[in-house]
């Protein structure tokens, strides 16, 4: 048995309506259908956390918070669990044929998360681990709140003040609520509505360079899950480690956090240029729009794929603003991205940084 206190995020994810849902319809289909929607949150969730276990119409899950070192990265990564969880309900709904209650009410079923910063043991005993400590007490005891009651939403993303304190961000637009439990106190929570992120993140305008548009491309493979890889190629204190000749800082977060229309500036011996975030979904590729001197001079559409082997390969397009025949514009690029910067180069050292962290967080848990 363990008895070494480890400190990190606890998460729970629960589907909301089950006991309704289960007392109303058929119990064979309802349970082919909460099935599905299990293993696909469990599917979820495991690149980047450890399960702990399943419990009825939940999953609780948890990781040490040097697994986790941007904390845009705790928010985009449950925020990407909702959308599969959506997309996989609508489609579900959208393929059956099936007029029983259970396939009739799948839209009843929705998702919310729960998430805390804390302590935690890790207690083994024979084949069973187990989470203990006053904080896992706390993430289960606020699966019961108040938040659809003074809110009327179905579907939210609950970070308590100890996580978000952790997370370093400075949210706009979050309901804020204090709920109180017997021997645990009152806990201040901050809370984000799902169902209106999800349609933000659906109907938003896609900006996406492919290799027909542009004037530059190339890959690199990183031996990491997709969220490790983001999370390093988004971090601009990451890029500081891997490229010296210049400095990175992070610019405006007009909601607090990374998203269309946040910037970071990059110092170098030219000056100082700033790229825009114009297009961004975690996990999956972002489009941003680089400024020098008050003009446009570069569109960059970064992709990030899962490979068979659980690592990510990332694509990098760049299209190159200037006013020349598009064939020189390839040969300009290549010589002074490639050539010159060696970015392909710095990328390959930063997939190899990105995979050691990874397998020293992994092997400390």
């Amino acid at each position: 048995m363990s008895s070494v206190t480890q400190h990190g995020y606890l998460v729970i994810a629960d589907i909301s309506g089950y006991t309704s849902f289960v007392a109303k319809t058929e119990l064979e289909h309802s349970h082919e259908i909460l099935s599905e929607l299990l293993g696909l949150l469990v599917d979820k969730i495991k690149p980047l956390m450890t399960l702990s276990k399943l419990e009825g119409d939940a999953v609780f899950a948890y990781a040490g918070e040097d697994r986790i070192t941007r904390g845009e990265t705790l928010l985009e990564f449950l925020e990407s669990i909702y959308v599969a969880f959506r997309d996989r309900q609508i489609s579900m709904k959208r393929a059956t044929t099936c007029t029983c209650l259970a396939c009739q009410n799948i839209p009843t079923l929705d998702l919310k998360f729960i998430a805390h910063h804390g302590d935690y043991i890790v207690q083994r005993v024979g084949e069973i681990r187990e989470l203990v400590g006053s904080d896992v007490n706390l993430i289960h005891r606020l699966a019961k709140n108040h938040v659809s009651e003074e809110t009327g939403w179905h579907a939210y993303l609950m970070l308590t003040e100890a996580c978000l304190a952790h997370l370093h961000l400075n949210l706009s637009d979050t309901h804020t609520q204090v709920e109180s439990y017997e021997h645990l106190g009152e806990v201040r929570t901050y809370n984000m509505d799902l169902h209106r992120r999800y349609e933000e993140l659906v109907s938003e305008r896609r900006i996406f360079l492919t290799e027909e548009t542009a004037d530059l491309y190339f890959s690199v493979d990183y031996p990491v899950p997709p969220h490790v890889a983001w999370s390093w190629y988004q971090s601009p204190e990451k890029r500081n480690i891997v490229m010296p000749s210049v400095h990175w800082s992070i610019g405006d977060r007009p909601l607090g956090r990374g998203g269309v229309g946040a910037t970071n500036h990059c110092a170098h011996g030219g000056g100082v240029s700033t790229e825009v975030i114009v297009d961004w979904r975690p996990f999956e590729y972002s489009t941003m729009e680089s400024y020098g001197k008050g003009k446009k001079t570069l569109v960059e559409t970064d992709r990030f794929e899962l490979l068979p082997n659980g690592g990510t390969r990332l694509h990098v397009y760049m299209q190159i603003i200037m006013p020349l025949p598009r064939f020189v514009r390839r040969i300009f690029a290549r010589r002074v991205v490639i050539n010159s910067m060696q970015y392909d180069k710095l990328l390959m050292q930063a997939a190899k940084m990105a995979g050691d962290e990874y397998l020293a967080a992994v092997g400390r848990e």
